[in-house]
């Protein structure tokens, strides 16, 4: 009888511990974001822990108030347990917004932590005629633009370059994009070596001008840090514009061209 009542005492014991436990909230991280364009961001963030329940969905909140909330603007990535990182499109330029992975079960929403970021304002300058390029010592118009999407050549896979019949210089731009897709609106860096790509657009270009006439400058690579302004108007077609664009001594572009496929 006596080892009858033990194990009654045990069933009712561990009945209560079950009954009597504390669930938690979702327990996100948000990524910070990056590769910040005019109309873009990539953004992402995981579930560190479901709070003893299943996550019935996860995602991304942002807004333009303080805090986001899942009232605001919410995009679902997925549920239990998982991870999200991607470029989110469809943003305005030159505004701030504040963005937090959530995640939702039974006990409520959890979320990350909150990040602010700006969207890039439009370019700085306005160049008046289409297809022409100041080079700081003279002009020349650009005839057309040509892509390529080759592959092996330095570690790009996105490349165009301008052509010209009434010179032997010609700029080209190199792009290392995810799918090879086309580059978005926004400021682009220049840089000597791409950083590794698995989203598309993360802000990063090279910059070289080619000229090899007679009594001709030479041309140079354009050092880190300087910015080329992109318009992605659709249907592939890319304007390239250039706000004191140095690229050594001899050349500083200024103007836009446009690539028409």
């Amino acid at each position: 009888m006596r080892k009858i009542i033990l194990a009654l005492f045990s069933l009712v014991f561990l009945t209560c511990e079950v009954v009597n436990i504390d669930y938690l909230k979702p327990i996100m991280i948000t990524n910070e974001p990056s590769s910040v364009l005019t109309n873009s961001a990539i953004l992402g963030g995981r579930v560190l822990g479901e709070g003893g329940q299943d996550i019935t969905e996860y995602g991304l909140v942002f807004s333009e108030t303080f805090p986001p909330t899942i009232a605001d603007n919410k995009i679902i990535e997925g549920e239990r347990i998982g991870a999200f990182a991607k470029r989110y499109e469809d943003l305005k330029s030159h505004s701030t917004y504040y963005c937090s992975a959530y995640g939702i079960n039974e006990t409520g929403v959890g979320y990350g932590q909150i990040y602010e970021f700006t969207t890039n304002s439009e370019p700085v300058c306005n160049p008046v005629n289409n297809n022409f390029i100041n080079l700081g010592q003279s002009s020349i118009p650009i005839n057309d633009v040509v892509y390529k999407n080759p592959s092996g050549f330095n570690d790009g896979n996105v490349q165009f370059q301008t052509r010209t019949s009434s010179s032997t210089l010609y700029i080209t731009l190199q792009f290392n994009e995810l799918n090879a897709d086309l580059p978005l609106t926004g400021e682009y860096i220049t840089v000597s070596t791409f950083d590794n790509q698995s989203i598309r657009s993360n802000r990063e270009v090279k910059l070289d001008i080619t000229d090899f006439g007679f009594g001709s400058l030479g041309g140079a690579y354009a050092g880190a840090g300087e910015k080329i302004y992109l318009e992605n108007n659709g249907a592939n077609t890319i304007n390239f514009i250039f706000c004191d664009v140095e690229v050594n001594s001899n050349y500083t572009l200024n103007g836009k061209y446009t690539y028409i496929p």
